[in-house]
């Protein structure tokens, strides 16, 4: 019995030495004073990343990586809720939801980190998000961009869709109950949000976290996002750092061929294919998305 108390005893101590450290939370003033609400873990000294979530979402879709050990002992974490999302501040007007609004914040939250040239790694919407940050500050202040099934087109805006597709009207009505002011119908168009995020369900309580900040998301916000829509085509000899594009084949929210195109426009970039994985690999793999995130930024900082 002593030897299995020793054996307890250590194997308490030993996840102890590699368990993640607490989260430290801040709140910053963005573009036009609005207080975004910034979190940050990890390494003070490394090379800092800086993670922007999607449509909807939170600085909680990054849990997997904020609190991974390893990332922790080698990086500086940073993610933030964007305006409009999760405890940051959620003004009402649309206006507040453009182009210099979102480069503002992203570059508030840069300086206010330490401003040491951190890798961006946008998710989904978080894609025109930095390609904002891209058009109003330029690329001298960060080491190198991963785009994560990123929701934004180099190659200027496609055909427009076909309004008669039964399959895109479902998907439409679904988004347009996302900004009802109808609570129940807007719950449940985003259950469907939710669910079409991975391939593979994810465990219960993981799902029902994700839809709970999800709901944090006003439908006001939801709608004024909607009408931010920019054609990115203009920047594509302005990306000059180092650039992984990471992308699930088995998307269903943003199509894997946005990825495959912005490769090709993007000199120099590479690309990682998730097979059989949805829209968010940082979730669905996140022992495979995180290895390959360290070792970008590690050779990314080494540019800059």
């Amino acid at each position: 019995m002593r030897i299995w108390g020793l054996a307890l005893a250590f194997s308490a101590g030993l996840a102890a030495s590699v368990a993640a450290a607490p989260l430290e939370f801040s709140t910053v003033k963005g573009y036009g004073d609005v207080p975004l609400v910034v979190v940050q873990a990890g390494n003070r000294q490394g090379p800092a990343i800086l993670f922007i979530h999607g449509y909807s979402q939170s600085y909680l879709s990054w849990e997997k990586q904020l609190n991974d050990p390893a990332l922790q002992k080698d990086f500086h974490l940073i993610a933030f809720d964007l305006r409009g999302h999760g405890a940051s501040g959620k003004p009402s007007d649309p206006k507040d939801y453009g182009s210099e609004a979102w480069g503002g914040d992203v570059n508030a939250v840069i300086k206010a980190t330490g401003d040491r040239k951190p890798v961006l790694v946008p998710w989904s919407y978080g894609g025109p998000v930095t390609m904002s940050y891209v058009r109003h500050f330029g690329v001298a202040g960060i080491s190198g961009i991963n785009f994560v099934a990123a929701g934004t087109s180099l190659g200027g805006r496609g055909p427009a869709p076909d309004m008669n597709d039964p399959e895109l009207k479902v998907r439409m009505s679904r988004f347009m109950a996302m900004t009802s002011s109808d609570i129940m119908a807007n719950l449940e168009a985003t259950k469907w949000f939710v669910g079409s995020l991975s391939a593979k369900p994810l465990p219960p309580a993981e799902t029902e976290n994700i839809l709970i900040y999800n709901m944090l998301t006003p439908g006001y916000v939801r709608a004024a996002m909607f009408t931010f829509q920019p054609d990115n085509k203009d920047l594509q000899g302005k990306i000059t750092v180092p650039v992984l594009i990471t992308h699930g084949d088995k998307d269903g929210v943003v199509p894997y061929q946005t990825s495959i195109d912005n490769k090709a426009l993007i000199k120099g970039s590479t690309m990682s294919t998730f097979d059989g994985v949805g829209h968010a690999p940082f979730l669905e793999a996140p022992q495979r998305f995180n290895t390959e995130l360290a070792a970008f930024v590690m050779k990314a900082s080494k540019k800059k």
